[in-house]
């Protein structure tokens, strides 16, 4: 199985389009997640724009003829986390994240989803920038 973790449209395509072709390639299923927090930290706006940016991620995978399932994490874990137990639940064989580009302090300060699930992971990961 991989996984690949989406949050924002900027890099969604690149992202589900590199994990589409490797899960062609090494014959896997390909689990695309979005996470948001839940509860009252997660507004309406923000489910319907995740409940779209996995539709429209499923749909671009599904150009692949792979197997494809998408999942909307709401459990009331910061992304990191919830990349990483989830990635232990299905137990993902590797892991395709975004970065962002951030200057030093602004990593110190807001610290990084992709950081965390580098250092953390027991898996391969790949970061597409």
């Amino acid at each position: 199985m991989i996984v690949c973790a989406v949050d924002d449209y900027r890099r969604m395509e690149k992202l589900v389009r590199f994990a589409a072709e490797e899960a062609k390639f090494r014959g896997m299923k390909l689990h695309i997640i979005h996470s948001s927090p839940g509860g009252d930290k997660t507004d309406l706006e923000e489910v319907e724009f995740g409940e779209k940016l996995l539709a429209d991620a499923e749909k671009i995978a599904g150009e692949y003829g792979i197997e494809v399932e998408t999942h909307f994490l709401l459990r009331g874990n910061d992304p990191a986390k919830d990349i990483l137990l989830f990635c232990e639940e299905v137990n993902a064989k590797l892991v395709v994240i975004g970065v962002k580009k951030r200057t030093p302090a602004g990593k110190l300060l807001f610290g990084s989803v992709a950081q965390q699930v580098i250092l953390h992971a027991e898996i391969p990961v790949i970061c597409i920038k």
